[in-house]
């Protein structure tokens, strides 16, 4: 049987501090300690300053829809999960459409330029944006473990290279320490991280994998920030089928929101229509233009048109709200009767087990 191809990490072998960094100032959420006083362990402390170990590192439960497992349980499956960018490799071809290939900017000109950092944990919306908002996962602990990365990240090459686009991406957004201040603000990064360690870091990782290339990194690394808009209209055409109603992420939870985001410019055209129509109303009642059959005819024309501009976008309008409607109706409906019969079938499964036991 031929060996296993492994592949080594992208940075040499370094200390990771495990101890909990200094918690002075900061505001304790333990019930036993003094009010505004300090804790080691308190959850506010831990979450903001403690420094972690990859394992520790690692979130509870993982798994897509009602398929939760342990993580602990089951390291490579989550890492399967966790690195995956499938959804955007599929469309490679068409993310020209939705970004340049080019580096992300840093997180300083992000704040320069208005942009809110919104935190998510699914690789495949990290560095996406929309409206006046950037997607941004953080960097794990596990992600900068050399040992980690020889037992789980390295045994294939997808997570492999989708690791190492990771960090790039981390690379492109903290190229200085007004930019590490703003990834520590955000949590975006394990506390343990200065700027010397992160120097240090960067200088190693660009010994082993061409940043400027990027032949060892996943490809959607090519691109730097995508347009998460111009992202879900490629969704909805390439995939009309299955995607045409939910694109690549649907952002709405309520109806109204969706109507503000996609019809309010409705509102500023019929706006235009009534000053124009004002004017030519005005105009049919003064002298030359009453009496000027051409104007009438294209005042008279225009009416019409408003008018059946109007009806048109209030059947539009409607035909979609009910045809969202139905279709959320249905997936809800759909999507409960199938959790119930896999509920079911696994509680039988585990008693059958139990009874075999």
């Amino acid at each position: 049987m031929a060996a296993m191809t492994t592949f080594n990490p992208p940075f040499a072998p370094r200390d990771i501090p495990t101890k909990p960094l200094s918690t002075q100032g900061l505001p304790s959420s333990n019930p036993s300690s003094p009010i505004g006083g300090t804790a080691p362990h308190a959850v506010y402390d831990a979450a903001a300053t403690a420094a972690l170990d990859a394992f520790e590192s690692l979130p509870t439960i993982s798994g897509r829809e009602s398929k939760l497992f342990l993580v602990e349980h089951d390291i490579g499956r989550f890492l399967e999960q966790d690195l995956d960018l499938s959804r955007l490799n599929v469309i490679h071809g068409h993310l020209w459409m939705a970004g340049r290939p080019m580096r992300a900017r840093p997180l300083h000109r992000h704040k320069m330029m208005g942009f809110e950092l919104l935190p998510t944990q699914q690789m495949d919306l990290h560095l996406l944006k929309f409206s006046n908002k950037v997607i941004l996962k953080p960097l794990p602990e596990y992600m900068l473990d050399f040992e980690f990365w020889q037992q789980y990240i390295g045994v294939k090459k997808e997570l492999h290279e989708s690791a190492c686009g990771f960090l790039v991406s981390y690379i492109w957004l903290i190229t200085s320490p007004i930019d590490l201040r703003l990834a520590h603000e955000s949590f975006l990064l394990p506390s343990f991280i200065t700027w010397q360690w992160w120097k240090a870091f960067v200088k190693d990782f660009c010994n082993h994998i061409d940043i400027v290339t990027l032949d060892d990194v996943n490809q959607r690394f090519i691109f730097g920030e995508l347009r998460l808009g111009r992202i879900n209209s490629i969704y909805r055409i390439r995939f009309m089928r299955s995607n045409f109603v939910r694109g690549y992420l649907y952002g709405y939870n309520r109806y109204v929101v969706f109507f503000q985001r996609n019809f309010s410019w409705i509102l500023v055209v019929f706006v235009f229509f009534s000053l124009v129509l004002a004017a030519m109303q005005v105009g049919a009642a003064v002298e030359p233009l009453s009496k000027n059959q051409a104007f009438l005819n294209v005042t008279y024309g225009f009416v019409v048109f408003s008018i059946v501009s109007v009806a048109a976008v209030l059947g539009l309008v409607g035909t979609i709200f009910v045809i969202i409607f139905v279709f959320n109706m249905g997936a809800a409906i759909l999507h409960a009767n199938r959790e119930n019969r896999n509920r079911k079938k696994r509680i039988e499964e585990r008693d059958h087990s139990d009874k075999n036991a």
